[in-house]
């Protein structure tokens, strides 16, 4: 009876792993998308049932069953990753972890082997538990008819099926999504593209010629959001009220009426907003990302902290990489706010990055499910949650000499139902604005509103100057260029309403 029961103990173990790094998953099974959830959970669970089939196949050769120990050892380190997540860091695996695990070297992951015991023994289990199982088919087969090859190639028939779906078919939020019986891979996969990137940018020294001016502000702290239209945001007259603590706060802020992005995604946006880079540069000079406020900060006196609730991707993670601390957190945006307090603790001047999900496709994701709605759409929700993010921010440093510094990388263009990635005025209007402690100094505290068009790549000099530096006289945000969807620098005035 223990023989029988062993394989569907395998099964098992395998969708405890899966669920302990995508959380996500388990958690909304008890809320109104349960049935992703089940959809999830039966598409991995079928995929590690044919890949239990494929390897009692392989085992039918003496040759072949080394391969299959093989395929089975790999998947029994991508088990050991998600166990050693759970029970080390209290989280899922992410691209930031992989960057880590590829960046270590061998004293460093000696000298923490003793935090993984417990993990080291889940993966002998599991390692022993999948061959006694592939072992356990191959014996209890009679023969392998078409039927069962069927089945032993799904595990590498759907991943190529999540493919092209997602391709072109449905893809929610941009990128693609290949779900395969090793979920760690595409993890590995992004980080290994990412390091091309991050040793290019790391090859490249920037030399700062920056004068100091005056005293800094001790915390600078730079918030980025996601996907936020400040047409949805009631402190810029939105009907519907989506950003309370903002406008309670708004005394102590200078706001930004009339902000654009430089660009309309994610990974052109946010590298131009964080470095000094020319969208004219773009495509031929990406080493200059080098020129960045990380490294800025890095030779200015300030520690330097990135931490983030987004999955890493290319331009960002490798400026990211520079900080002297970097923590990729998996959850809602509210996980960020106490790492964030255990940064203020620190008596150094410090310049934070703090990159959040916000209103990322598809919002209704970003919303915990304790989260009241109170009758707003999805939407609109994950702007009122972002507010409250930040107000919660806002309360744990009013008493000190902090500036926050808050803006969206881009908006979206609303076209029917969709909210859309294109190329727009109407998506590159963004929140921006400057929130000020009690004991920042008054030559900074500067609050009000701003009427003028302002260029988001504005944060470069502006973080300059709250770190005492002379900014230039001069920079690329009066140019007002912007960074197209082809990579191709045209003037903001061109683009379509």
């Amino acid at each position: 009876m223990l023989k029988k029961i062993i394989p569907a103990l395998i099964i098992l173990l395998y969708l405890t792993g899966l669920l302990l790094s995508f959380q996500f998953i388990f958690q909304k099974l008890f809320d109104k998308e349960r049935f992703e959830s089940i959809r999830n959970i039966l598409e991995y669970g079928i995929m590690f049932l044919s890949f239990l089939v494929f390897n009692a196949l392989l085992f039918k050769n003496k040759y072949s069953a080394v391969l299959s120990v093989i395929l089975c050892l790999l998947l029994s380190v991508n088990f050991l990753i998600s166990v050693s997540c759970f029970f080390v860091y209290h989280s899922g695996f992410n691209v930031g972890m992989a960057i880590s695990i590829l960046e270590t070297n061998m004293h460093e992951a000696f000298s923490m082997s003793y935090m993984f015991i417990l993990p080291g023994i889940l993966f002998i289990i599991f390692f022993g538990l999948l061959l006694y199982s592939v072992i356990y088919l191959k014996n209890n087969t009679v023969r392998f008819n078409g039927k069962f090859i069927f089945i032993a190639s799904l595990w590498i028939i759907m991943p190529f099926a999540f493919y092209l779906k997602h391709r072109y078919i449905s893809n929610k939020g941009g990128g693609k999504m290949i779900k395969n019986v090793y979920y760690h891979l595409s993890d590995f996969n992004v980080a290994m593209k990412l390091q091309q990137d991050i040793d290019a940018i790391k090859k490249n020294t920037p030399v700062f010629n920056s004068r100091k001016i005056q005293q800094g502000v001790k915390n600078v702290i730079l918030i980025i959001g996601e996907s936020e239209r400040k047409q949805n945001m009631s402190l810029y007259g939105y009907g519907k009220k989506t950003t309370p603590n903002a406008e309670q706060q708004a005394k102590d802020m200078m706001i930004f009426d009339h902000a654009v992005s430089p660009a309309g995604i994610t990974n052109l946006s946010v590298p131009l907003m964080l470095s000094s880079i020319h969208p004219d540069e773009f495509k031929q000079r990406y080493d200059k990302l080098s020129y960045n406020v990380i490294n800025l900060a890095n030779q200015s006196g300030y520690n330097s902290f990135w931490l983030s609730t987004q999955a890493s991707s290319r331009g960002i993670t490798a400026i990211a990489s520079l900080s002297k601390n970097k923590k990729w957190i998996n959850g809602y945006d509210e996980v960020i706010i106490p790492e964030l307090k255990k940064v203020i603790h620190g008596s150094e001047n410090k310049f934070v990055v703090l990159h959040i999900m916000g209103s990322h496709p598809n919002p209704c994701n970003r919303l915990p499910s304790t989260w009241n709605s109170e009758g707003l759409n999805c939407y609109d929700s994950s702007v009122k949650y972002t507010d409250y993010v930040l107000g919660s921010i806002f309360n744990m440093l009013k008493n000190t000499n902090s500036v926050v510094i808050y803006v969206a990388d881009h908006g979206l263009k609303v076209q029917g139902s969709k909210l859309l990635h294109i190329d727009s005025k109407e998506s590159t209007q963004v929140p921006f604005f400057i929130w000020f402690g009690d004991k920042v100094p008054s030559v900074y505290k500067i609050t009000g509103r701003e009427a003028l068009q302002t260029q988001t790549t504005y944060i470069y000099p502006l973080i300059m100057k709250y770190m005492g530096l002379e900014a230039p006289s001069t920079y690329k945000n009066q140019e007002n260029k912007y960074l197209n969807l082809e990579m191709e620098s045209i003037n903001y005035s061109k683009l379509p309403e």
